[in-house]
Protein backbone atom coordinates (compact mmCIF):
# COMPACT_ATOMS: atom_id res chain seq x y z
CA UNK A 1 0.00 0.00 0.00
CA UNK A 2 3.18 2.16 0.59
CA UNK A 3 4.83 1.82 -2.38
CA UNK A 4 1.08 2.22 -4.47
CA UNK A 5 0.76 5.59 -2.63
CA UNK A 6 4.09 7.18 -3.32
CA UNK A 7 3.44 6.11 -6.80
CA UNK A 8 0.40 8.04 -6.79
CA UNK A 9 1.99 11.17 -5.56
CA UNK A 10 4.70 10.71 -8.30
CA UNK A 11 2.05 10.25 -10.77
CA UNK A 12 0.57 13.39 -9.49
CA UNK A 13 3.49 15.12 -9.96
CA UNK A 14 3.76 14.14 -14.07
CA UNK A 15 0.42 15.76 -14.19
CA UNK A 16 1.35 18.62 -13.04
CA UNK A 17 4.34 18.71 -15.38
CA UNK A 18 2.69 17.54 -18.24
CA UNK A 19 0.13 20.69 -17.64
CA UNK A 20 3.19 23.15 -16.79
CA UNK A 21 4.85 22.10 -20.05
CA UNK A 22 1.72 22.96 -21.78
CA UNK A 23 1.40 26.28 -20.69
CA UNK A 24 5.63 27.22 -20.54
CA UNK A 25 4.98 26.32 -24.77
CA UNK A 26 2.17 27.97 -25.18
CA UNK A 27 3.95 30.97 -23.96
CA UNK A 28 6.97 30.11 -26.41
CA UNK A 29 4.47 29.85 -29.26
CA UNK A 30 3.16 33.34 -28.54
CA UNK A 31 6.84 34.38 -28.34
CA UNK A 32 7.64 33.14 -31.76
CA UNK A 33 4.89 34.94 -33.09
CA UNK A 34 5.85 38.55 -31.27
CA UNK A 35 9.44 37.83 -32.71
CA UNK A 36 8.55 37.22 -35.88
CA UNK A 37 6.36 40.21 -35.93
CA UNK A 38 8.62 42.46 -34.49
CA UNK A 39 11.26 41.59 -36.66
CA UNK A 40 9.63 41.73 -39.63
CA UNK A 41 9.62 38.18 -40.78
CA UNK A 42 6.59 36.44 -42.83
CA UNK A 43 6.96 32.33 -41.56
CA UNK A 44 6.92 30.45 -38.79
CA UNK A 45 7.56 26.88 -39.11
CA UNK A 46 10.01 24.33 -37.30
CA UNK A 47 12.21 21.44 -36.80
CA UNK A 48 12.86 19.49 -33.84
CA UNK A 49 16.30 18.73 -32.49
CA UNK A 50 18.27 16.38 -29.96
CA UNK A 51 16.00 13.07 -31.08
CA UNK A 52 13.71 11.89 -33.88
CA UNK A 53 10.64 12.63 -35.03
CA UNK A 54 7.13 10.50 -35.52
CA UNK A 55 6.07 9.97 -38.39
CA UNK A 56 2.76 8.25 -38.98
CA UNK A 57 2.25 5.73 -41.16
CA UNK A 58 -0.51 5.35 -44.11
CA UNK A 59 -3.05 4.08 -41.06
CA UNK A 60 -2.25 7.04 -39.15
CA UNK A 61 -0.54 4.73 -36.57
CA UNK A 62 3.08 5.51 -34.99
CA UNK A 63 5.49 3.20 -34.70
CA UNK A 64 6.33 2.79 -31.03
CA UNK A 65 9.41 0.31 -31.19
CA UNK A 66 12.55 -0.64 -28.85
CA UNK A 67 14.61 1.85 -30.15
CA UNK A 68 12.73 4.53 -29.66
CA UNK A 69 14.05 7.09 -26.68
CA UNK A 70 11.87 8.82 -24.34
CA UNK A 71 13.24 11.84 -26.03
CA UNK A 72 11.46 11.16 -29.07
CA UNK A 73 8.06 12.62 -27.69
CA UNK A 74 9.45 15.75 -26.00
CA UNK A 75 9.20 18.29 -28.91
CA UNK A 76 9.95 21.09 -26.95
CA UNK A 77 12.73 20.02 -25.64
CA UNK A 78 15.04 21.55 -27.97
CA UNK A 79 13.24 23.03 -31.14
CA UNK A 80 13.96 25.03 -34.11
CA UNK A 81 11.93 28.24 -35.09
CA UNK A 82 12.36 29.32 -38.88
CA UNK A 83 10.76 32.56 -39.66
CA UNK A 84 11.92 32.94 -43.17
CA UNK A 85 14.34 34.83 -45.23
CA UNK A 86 14.49 38.81 -46.70
CA UNK A 87 17.00 40.83 -48.77
CA UNK A 88 18.40 43.93 -46.97
CA UNK A 89 20.84 46.73 -48.08
CA UNK A 90 23.38 45.83 -51.08
CA UNK A 91 21.06 43.28 -52.91
CA UNK A 92 22.36 40.44 -49.67
CA UNK A 93 20.00 38.36 -47.79
CA UNK A 94 19.22 37.56 -44.31
CA UNK A 95 17.53 34.23 -42.59
CA UNK A 96 16.76 33.95 -39.27
CA UNK A 97 16.26 31.06 -36.43
CA UNK A 98 15.29 30.93 -32.79
CA UNK A 99 16.52 27.68 -31.03
CA UNK A 100 14.58 26.93 -28.12
CA UNK A 101 16.88 24.82 -25.32
CA UNK A 102 14.57 24.02 -22.63
CA UNK A 103 17.55 22.10 -20.84
CA UNK A 104 21.05 23.07 -21.39
CA UNK A 105 22.17 20.38 -19.31
CA UNK A 106 23.66 17.81 -21.85
CA UNK A 107 25.35 20.50 -23.18
CA UNK A 108 27.18 21.53 -19.95
CA UNK A 109 29.09 18.22 -19.50
CA UNK A 110 31.59 18.05 -22.29
CA UNK A 111 32.37 14.42 -20.97
CA UNK A 112 28.58 13.08 -22.03
CA UNK A 113 28.26 11.86 -25.43
CA UNK A 114 25.10 10.23 -24.21
CA UNK A 115 21.87 11.54 -24.59
CA UNK A 116 19.66 8.99 -22.87
CA UNK A 117 22.05 8.79 -19.47
CA UNK A 118 20.18 12.18 -18.18
CA UNK A 119 22.09 11.27 -14.86
CA UNK A 120 24.92 12.43 -16.56
CA UNK A 121 23.77 16.07 -17.30
CA UNK A 122 24.89 18.96 -15.37
CA UNK A 123 22.29 19.01 -12.31
CA UNK A 124 19.14 21.48 -12.96
CA UNK A 125 20.60 24.01 -11.40
CA UNK A 126 23.63 24.50 -13.27
CA UNK A 127 21.91 24.63 -16.85
CA UNK A 128 19.73 26.90 -18.61
CA UNK A 129 16.64 27.73 -20.25
CA UNK A 130 17.82 29.36 -23.25
CA UNK A 131 17.05 30.94 -27.27
CA UNK A 132 20.06 31.02 -29.37
CA UNK A 133 18.82 33.47 -32.40
CA UNK A 134 20.31 32.28 -35.50
CA UNK A 135 20.87 35.63 -38.19
CA UNK A 136 22.54 33.99 -41.38
CA UNK A 137 23.61 37.09 -44.14
CA UNK A 138 24.33 35.55 -47.46
CA UNK A 139 25.75 37.81 -50.51
CA UNK A 140 23.08 38.04 -53.69
CA UNK A 141 24.94 35.37 -55.92
CA UNK A 142 26.03 33.05 -53.12
CA UNK A 143 24.37 29.89 -51.98
CA UNK A 144 23.20 29.78 -47.86
CA UNK A 145 25.75 28.20 -45.53
CA UNK A 146 22.81 27.51 -43.19
CA UNK A 147 24.49 24.47 -41.38
CA UNK A 148 21.84 24.28 -38.74
CA UNK A 149 22.61 20.86 -37.30
CA UNK A 150 26.21 21.92 -36.81
CA UNK A 151 25.37 24.79 -34.73
CA UNK A 152 22.41 24.05 -32.45
CA UNK A 153 24.51 20.87 -31.16
CA UNK A 154 27.46 22.65 -30.57
CA UNK A 155 28.94 22.83 -27.15
CA UNK A 156 30.03 26.30 -27.52
CA UNK A 157 26.66 27.87 -28.95
CA UNK A 158 24.58 25.34 -26.92
CA UNK A 159 25.68 26.58 -23.04
CA UNK A 160 24.64 28.66 -20.86
CA UNK A 161 27.65 30.79 -21.01
CA UNK A 162 27.59 31.20 -24.63
CA UNK A 163 26.65 34.89 -25.26
CA UNK A 164 27.15 36.15 -28.69
CA UNK A 165 29.46 35.71 -31.78
CA UNK A 166 30.01 36.41 -35.53
CA UNK A 167 30.81 33.44 -37.40
CA UNK A 168 32.64 33.75 -40.69
CA UNK A 169 30.99 31.60 -43.27
CA UNK A 170 32.66 29.92 -46.52
CA UNK A 171 29.96 31.31 -49.37
CA UNK A 172 31.37 35.05 -48.50
CA UNK A 173 28.93 35.77 -46.16
CA UNK A 174 28.76 35.78 -41.45
CA UNK A 175 26.44 34.43 -39.25
CA UNK A 176 25.08 35.81 -36.01
CA UNK A 177 24.89 33.89 -32.99
CA UNK A 178 23.00 35.64 -30.06
CA UNK A 179 22.02 34.01 -26.61
CA UNK A 180 19.75 34.59 -24.27
CA UNK A 181 18.21 33.47 -21.04
CA UNK A 182 14.25 32.61 -21.94
CA UNK A 183 13.72 34.68 -18.45
CA UNK A 184 14.52 37.87 -20.91
CA UNK A 185 11.34 37.59 -22.91
CA UNK A 186 9.24 37.42 -19.48
CA UNK A 187 7.07 40.05 -21.09
CA UNK A 188 6.65 42.60 -23.43
CA UNK A 189 8.87 45.23 -22.23
CA UNK A 190 11.61 43.00 -21.64
CA UNK A 191 10.80 41.28 -25.08
CA UNK A 192 11.80 44.61 -26.55
CA UNK A 193 15.08 45.45 -25.25
CA UNK A 194 16.49 41.89 -25.68
CA UNK A 195 15.16 42.61 -29.36
CA UNK A 196 16.78 45.84 -29.06
CA UNK A 197 19.91 44.35 -28.07
CA UNK A 198 20.04 42.07 -30.68
CA UNK A 199 19.78 44.59 -33.46
CA UNK A 200 22.38 46.63 -31.72
CA UNK A 201 24.58 44.48 -32.04
CA UNK A 202 24.16 43.16 -35.44
CA UNK A 203 24.42 47.06 -36.45
CA UNK A 204 27.27 47.80 -33.97
CA UNK A 205 29.41 44.66 -35.59
CA UNK A 206 28.55 45.75 -39.07
CA UNK A 207 26.66 42.43 -39.63
CA UNK A 208 23.60 43.83 -40.85
CA UNK A 209 21.44 46.60 -40.12
CA UNK A 210 18.35 44.92 -38.58
CA UNK A 211 15.87 47.01 -36.72
CA UNK A 212 12.54 46.50 -35.10
CA UNK A 213 9.17 47.44 -36.23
Amino acid sequence: MERKEKLNRALCDIRKAHRMIYSYQQRMLGLMKFISAKLDFAQISGVKHFSNDMYKRRNGYIDVHGDMWAWDFLYSYLFQYYLGEKEIEGGDSIALSVVQYSDTGFFENCNNDDRTDIASFAAEEESSSKLLFIIERKPKAAEWEWNIEEIVHNREYASKNHTRCIVECGNGGRQCLYSFGIEEFIDEKTALESLDRLCGYCRDTGFADIRRV
